[in-house]
């Protein structure tokens, strides 16, 4: 790893502060792809609210902004599932210190709150409100370009792969972030220690959620099946214990803390934010320069670059 690393580490904890484990994984997720160029048209597939692709490529918020402005966390219990984020004020303005370095040509998602957070970034220059287990909005041949790390949540996903191939140029390059049945090995570890209560808390119905997980051999079965060529494989984590603190976390009380926060002034806020970023940082930082231990077969989260 080098000091970019270091540096999307700290971003991405000023960004998801409350829940830095996520951060820790963001800056994994973004430091493998950093010589990736987003050649036009681009296409950032279920982009979400735009934050990641925002910081990744070199956007800056401010210290009083995070992942946490507008939720429905109050309305969240773990008797009573609901996605916290599934929100949108109109009231929400992101801090922009600084802008990224390049914008992205389309982004889609299925959840109209989402797109309506990522419009504010002006990262993307079209945004489509699409659900991926139908065909996709787009002409033959179009994209130079395509990014996704969602496609895992959809049922269809044959079709889905299928129909990247269909949109994607013939000199074009499909990059995938596929999550595989090893994601979640930290929880199917426990499930024999754990109540079931207890497991539920943990799991947050993320295992049954994630339809389309597949192993490293049926990744590859499906790309070549629909005829893409695999130009290269990388490994997006190094090590399990990396995935066993995300699988476990502040994920639990993450709905308790962001209602904490909403009770605290600007002021406040800032003040406890700051000292908690630097702790986790010193905590995480080590971890950047973690030895790789995982073989491909096994790996819970690949990048994939595929061409036509």
């Amino acid at each position: 790893m080098n000091k970019n690393y270091e540096e999307k580490l700290l971003k991405f904890l000023k960004l998801f502060w409350l829940r830095p484990e996520n951060g820790l994984l963001l800056a994994f997720k973004s430091g493998i792809m950093e010589d990736i160029k987003f050649e036009s048209p681009s296409l950032d597939l279920s982009c979400g609210d735009g934050m990641y692709m925002f910081t990744h490529l070199g956007g800056t918020f401010s210290d009083n902004f995070d992942y946490f402005k507008s939720t429905q966390a109050e309305k969240f219990s773990h008797d009573s599932f609901v996605d916290i984020y599934d929100a949108f004020d109109p009231n929400y303005s992101p801090e922009i210190i600084s802008p990224p370095k390049s914008q992205i040509d389309y982004g889609t998602d299925w959840k109209q709150t989402l797109l309506n957070k990522a419009a504010t970034l002006n990262i993307y220059k079209n945004l489509i409100l699409h659900d991926n287990n139908k065909k996709l909005p787009f002409e033959d041949n179009f994209f130079k370009t395509i990014y996704s790390n969602s496609i895992y949540w959809v049922e269809t996903i044959d079709f889905l792969i299928a129909d990247l191939y269909r949109i994607l140029r013939p000199d074009g390059t499909l990059v995938l972030q596929i999550m595989t049945p090893y994601h979640h090995e930290t929880l199917d570890k426990l499930d024999n220690l754990f109540s079931k209560e207890a497991i539920d808390i943990l799991d947050r119905q993320r295992r049954d959620s994630y339809k389309g997980l597949k192993t490293y051999d049926e990744w590859i079965k499906l790309f070549k099946k629909a005829g893409f060529k695999i130009k290269e494989t990388r490994n997006v984590y190094p090590n399990e214990f990396i995935l066993d603190l995300w699988n476990i976390g502040l994920r639990p009380i993450a709905h308790l803390l962001i209602q904490m926060n909403d009770a605290l002034s600007p002021e406040k806020r800032l003040q406890i934010k700051k000292p908690w970023v630097d702790i986790f940082f010193k905590l995480f930082k080590p971890l950047l320069f973690s030895q790789e231990s995982f073989k491909f077969e096994k790996s819970p989260y690949l990048l994939f670059i595929l061409e036509k």
